[in-house]
């Protein structure tokens, strides 16, 4: 019994990782840029907020914490989504792999590793 256990968890394993690297290559198909980020503060306990738009006066749609990758996006590739708000702060629109979440986050909130 135990041997078939730890077959079954092996298998389940291995049958999840690529299923989960695959949705994340399918995400955001005929979006993704050149250019990944990390989402970053000077807190690493701070959450980060995702916008419907560029700017606070735009709906939360949720957030993000310190460390989470995400990719920048684009429409269409390559040039990359980033428009400027009222108050003069630099936004990215970024979708997050592992949910495929859409949305923007301001560019003081990233560290872009573009390719």
């Amino acid at each position: 019994m135990n041997k078939f256990i730890a077959l079954l968890a092996t298998t389940v394993a291995t049958t999840i990782v690529p299923a989960t690297a695959a949705f994340a290559q399918q995400t955001f198909p005929g979006e993704r840029s050149h250019c990944d980020a990390i989402l970053s503060a000077d807190d690493p306990n701070s959450q980060i907020t995702l916008r419907s738009g560029p700017g606070t006066d735009y709906r939360d749609l949720g957030y993000g914490l310190v460390g989470d990758r995400v990719y920048v996006l684009a429409s269409p590739p390559p040039d990359i989504d980033y428009e400027t708000d009222r108050y003069g702060y630099g936004w990215y629109r970024v979708g997050f792999p592992g949910s495929g979440a859409k949305g923007w986050i301001r560019e003081d909130l990233l560290r872009l590793d573009c390719q």
